[in-house]
């Protein structure tokens, strides 16, 4: 073959390639959801099973967030809304992850790191029909935080901010993944 009619059919199988040659592959939280053309979304209120106050309205607002900042989809009044996302925090415990020896006698343990759990129910539903258009009723995420280091000097305070930093860390990255499952339709 002539070097000009390999040229230009390396130039044309290239212009096919990126034409339409896609892979399906997309970056994550891209596409138009399970149902595409709805584009009204409520979120209410998470319902909370556990005894740790507030989770349900934490967990809905950074969900909110998350569909307000990303994509094109319009989060409205549960009146106006085409779907909406509807969920239940239904566990939340912690497991010991280090500790430290500080009293012989009676070996005693600290524990300096704990891993915090939270488990969510969620799903998304046709507003008009009640048809659930997604899903996952067993959506578990952690984060180790740092208890208290010193024996000592005890501070429930600081054992407190750093659980609270770790439910907020955990509702927010826990929206991230639900809203890019939601829209990949994951």
């Amino acid at each position: 073959m002539r070097r000009s009619t390999q040229r230009f059919c390396l130039t044309m199988a290239l212009f096919a390639l990126l034409l339409g040659g896609g892979c399906g592959y997309r970056f994550s939280g891209e596409g138009e959801g399970p149902r595409p053309g709805l584009k009204k979304l409520a979120i209410s209120v998470f319902e909370n099973l556990t005894s740790e106050p507030e989770l349900g309205s934490m967990f809905a607002g950074e969900l909110r967030r998350q569909f307000m900042t990303r994509g094109d989809i319009q989060v409205v009044e549960v009146d106006d809304a085409e779907m909406v996302f509807k969920g239940r925090v239904t566990q939340i415990y912690s497991s010991s992850v280090a500790h430290r020896a500080f009293e012989r006698r009676f070996q005693t343990r600290l524990t300096l790191e704990a891993r915090l759990y939270v488990t969510l129910d969620v799903r998304c539903e046709d507003a008009r029909t009640g048809t659930v258009l997604w899903r996952d009723p067993k959506f578990t995420d952690s984060r180790v935080f740092s208890q208290n280091p010193d024996p000592a000097n005890l501070d429930p305070i600081l054992t407190f901010d750093n659980r609270h930093l770790a439910l907020e860390f955990l509702a927010r990255d826990m929206a991230i993944k639900i809203h890019d499952r939601f829209m990949s339709n994951f």
